[in-house]
């Protein structure tokens, strides 16, 4: 990792919010211990196991939003989203994270029809193996029956996507060997039809294309200590604006 002022940087760190902020609630983020949990962080969906600890959640739910603030900031522009990514992935990197991961490639649809949400399960069971099929499934099958008034998958939908171009990511968060870990796919989606409803988008295969990449990232909790709090302090009340969870 490249040696830089951790503090300093986070200070001096240029950042932009989303469209669209949750809904409020008097409750604020709620961070459980022992049990699962996914909450919906800007453009991001991000699942913790049960075993992950309230500070390691927080921990990575902070810094996941500060990264992707410091993307809207270089890159606002959909025809930019590539360079979104490079540059989320560099924010994550200075704010303590290791990042693994593959260049972006194309799905391929078996069937005529294309559905976002049957393509995002393959991929990441493959990328990162059952674990993350059982939560993921879990959480869309949420997600699917909220109503389409609710305020948080409106903010949502209207953070990731245009009429003709989208961009989530979903997360999964465990501790492996002691170590925070991130399973993170990222995908980019393009469409001649009007893109509704990112994350059950369908239609045919030859007017949608839906980029790809996945990421394995491990949180170095010693050096994240050392910026937790200006972290917390940079984002004030974008947490509680941000980040939403999402009953599963």
């Amino acid at each position: 990792m490249q040696t830089i002022d951790l503090v300093k940087y986070v200070k001096n760190l240029q950042i932009e919010s989303p469209v669209v902020a949750f809904p409020s609630t008097k409750a604020g983020m709620q961070i459980a211990e022992g049990e699962e949990q996914t909450f919906l962080n800007a453009k991001s969906l991000v699942s913790f196991v049960s075993e992950v600890s309230g500070q390691q959640r927080e921990d990575v739910l902070n810094s996941v939003l500060l990264a992707q603030l410091a993307a809207n900031k270089q890159f606002p522009e959909d025809v930019q989203l590539i360079d979104w990514y490079k540059s989320f992935s560099k924010a994550l990197n200075n704010l303590g994270w290791t990042l693994e991961g593959k260049e972006f490639s194309t799905f391929k649809s078996a069937t005529d029809v294309f559905e976002v949400e049957n393509a995002i399960v393959d991929i990441l069971t493959t990328a990162f193996g059952g674990t993350f099929k059982t939560v993921i499934t879990k959480t869309l099958a949420s997600i699917k029956g909220l109503s389409d008034n609710n305020g948080k998958i409106t903010a949502f939908e209207k953070n990731t996507h245009s009429l003709s171009k989208g961009a989530f990511q979903l997360g999964l968060v465990k501790v492996e060997n002691g170590t925070i870990s991130l399973q993170l796919g990222m995908f980019l989606l393009t469409s001649s039809n009007e893109i509704k409803k990112i994350l059950f988008f369908k239609s045919s295969k030859d007017k949608t294309r839906l980029d790809y990449c996945s990421q394995k990232g491990t949180l170095n909790e010693e050096i994240y200590k050392t910026i937790r709090e200006p972290i917390v302090t940079k984002l004030g009340k974008k947490v509680t604006d941000f980040i939403s969870e999402v009953e599963i």
